[in-house]
């Protein structure tokens, strides 16, 4: 079930799609061109085009080609729920810090600085600096020492840093309700941490998965409760899928190869007209 073809949407055009649909400057140095379809989708939903709230999952390391095997076995509660799916080729190489500083940047390694496994803090315009210009309310919810945490550092947002990916998801759903917030990224490690012990197809990596989409689940569940007064979007976006080295060994990713390259995003929109 390998993926024989790369996708056609950069994630560049992530960050300015978003910007939009939040009603901010898209980052300074990001891709002009915007994703019509989810563009396209908040128009129908709500009548509007942006929304008075949005929520970023970050689950790290699923690809298309893992999210297609097991579509009906671990993802039905995911499509269920969700609005629209678009398919991403997200950056070279496909590493973790590299990937998410493409997505909330907009911009290509080459421009943003991050060009294979390291966590400086980006220097350029994202998402988050364009947010807080707009006098946006910000969280980031992350375990402590990975990539989204320490590269997005000192923008001005608030930080929420724990020490597992549950404590992030009850960190999460604790914002929601606090109404506090108009934007709130939640980010998950899990399945990544395991592939690289196990393989991508691992017991480990079957329940890793199947967590992400539990959390998921949970963290929908408290925006259409507590956010029910407003307009909400809510995204499942990863950064990169995987691949295992050869039949045996562990698995791995950093290749120029569709099954690490290629993602889905699912976007949810609540409120407005949905109901």
């Amino acid at each position: 079930m390998k993926e024989k073809e790369f996708n056609k949407i950069p994630l560049t055009r992530f960050a300015s799609t978003i910007a939009d649909i939040s009603g901010t400057e898209k980052p300074k140095q990001a891709d002009e061109t915007r994703v019509d379809e989810i563009l396209s989708l908040v128009k129908t939903k709500t009548g509007k085009n942006t929304v008075d709230k949005l929520l970023i999952f970050n689950p790290d390391a699923i690809g298309e080609e893992f999210f297609k095997r097991y579509e009906t076995k671990i993802f039905s509660p995911l499509t269920e729920r969700a609005d629209l799916q678009v398919k991403f080729l997200t950056a070279v190489p496909p590493k973790t810090p590299v990937c998410f500083a493409t997505m909330f940047t907009g911009a290509s390694p080459e421009v943003h600085g991050i060009r294979h496994y390291e966590k400086p803090v980006l220097k350029i315009d994202t998402l988050f600096d364009a947010w807080a210009r707009a006098g946006k309310k910000v969280a980031l919810v992350s375990k402590g020492g990975q990539s989204i945490p320490r590269i997005f550092a000192e923008r001005n947002i608030d930080y929420f840093i724990t020490s597992c990916d549950a404590e992030s998801v009850e960190k999460g759903i604790e914002l929601i309700a606090s109404d506090k917030y108009d934007i709130i990224e939640v980010y998950n490690q899990e399945y990544d941490d395991m592939l690289h012990v196990t393989h991508p197809r691992s017991y480990f990596c079957l329940r890793a998965a199947k967590h992400y989409v539990n959390s998921y689940v949970k963290l929908y569940d408290a925006v259409k409760t507590y956010w029910k007064d407003y307009t909400s979007l809510i995204t499942f976006s990863p950064d990169h899928g995987a691949h295992r080295i050869g039949k045996i060994f562990l698995g791995t990713h950093g290749s120029e190869i569709p099954s690490d390259m290629n993602i889905v995003h699912f976007f949810s929109v609540l409120g407005g007209n949905d109901e």
